[in-house]
């Protein structure tokens, strides 16, 4: 609004009561004569009062706590001071994601090993999720459940979303369960909830855990490679009702940590857990109050530290991407 366009001008000491010029030229370009005879008459009766003036910045510093808590991350804080007759609004902005609903979001757990999926629901259940948990899927059973999970309208009312991926596969797909397909790529997976097809998730955080256990390369191709570009991708565009335009690029929001382990792992013990997976459920219910990205670093940090007393086929590599533009905490309380 023009009220927040004279705060910002403000800040850059561009406008002060003692210098509007710069209003006073743009309201003649648009021909508003009448604001600027307006700013005229105040111009003289201030100077005709001498009142002191601080600007909206300094006044609202004394009254606001940074660290406070207590704020609503919903709502933008806002202060005023009182010029003329008008109440400008001080907007300071949101750092946090706002993780507030009842519950958080849907998490997705897909377990086609079937070592770790009870863990992962306890953990997410008691960060207040709604856990859909399914086990030992076949690919072509993964994209459609996904798709499904993808164009759900409840997403419009959670602040965020989960998918746990538990799987055999190589360093680019999942298998789940098949035994001769070649995969189906993991980036397909992440194109599925961008901002265009999954637009109910549209400026919330899409939080990824992937467990790939990784097998030798396949002799041979196999031509069923699946796409999710084709009827399947329209079908989550058209499924769900779009909003109106968004100005949050479609690839904003996203939290993608892909661990990947030698599959010989499962074949020394098949019930094992994965390390990754017990860690980051650890961290999650016992340190839930701090930001997702601090947790993930002492992940690493445990990782690696587990990499140095094991042998090569024992080790367990780590890779996190993230287009996050705030912090996540998980729980505030």
């Amino acid at each position: 609004s023009f009220l927040d366009l004279v705060v910002e001008l403000e800040k850059l000491n561009l406008v002060a009561p003692d210098q509007l010029d710069l209003l006073e030229k743009c309201l003649k370009n648009i021909h508003r004569i009448d604001l600027k005879t307006k700013i005229q008459k105040y111009k003289q009766s201030a100077q005709e009062a001498g009142t002191s003036y601080k600007n909206a910045l300094q006044g609202s510093v004394t009254n606001l706590s940074l660290k406070d808590p207590s704020y609503n991350l919903r709502e933008p804080v806002k202060t005023s001071i009182q010029e003329s007759g008008a109440f400008l609004p001080q907007r300071i902005p949101e750092e946090r994601y706002r993780m507030q609903s009842k519950p958080l979001g849907v998490c997705l757990i897909i377990d086609c090993i079937g070592n770790d999926a009870e863990i992962l629901r306890d953990t997410f259940t008691s960060l207040g999720y709604e856990v859909q948990h399914f086990l030992y899927l076949s690919v072509g059973d993964i994209v459609q459940i996904l798709h499904q999970v993808a164009c759900m309208p409840q997403h419009r009312d959670y602040d965020s979303f989960v998918c746990v991926l538990v799987s055999r596969g190589s360093s680019q797909t999942v298998f789940g369960v098949d035994q001769t397909h070649s995969g189906f790529p993991l980036h397909h997976i992440r194109r599925m909830f961008m901002g265009d097809l999954c637009p109910f998730l549209v400026g919330k955080p899409k939080l990824f855990f992937i467990q790939n256990y990784v097998v030798s390369e396949r002799q041979s191709e196999d031509s069923s490679l699946l796409e999710v570009d084709g009827p399947a991708a329209s079908n989550v565009e058209t499924a769900a009702q779009k909003p109106g335009p968004s100005m949050v690029h479609p690839e904003a929001d996203f939290f993608w940590s892909l661990c990947t382990a030698d599959v010989s792992l499962l074949e020394r013990s098949s019930n094992s857990p994965s390390m990754y997976l017990q860690c980051l459920s650890q961290k999650l219910r016992q340190e839930r109050k701090r930001p997702l990205l601090d947790l993930h670093i002492e992940l690493n940090d445990n990782v690696y530290d587990w990499n140095s007393r094991v042998s090569a086929k024992e080790k367990y590599y780590v890779w996190l991407q993230h287009t996050l533009r705030k912090k996540l905490i998980f729980s505030y309380k």
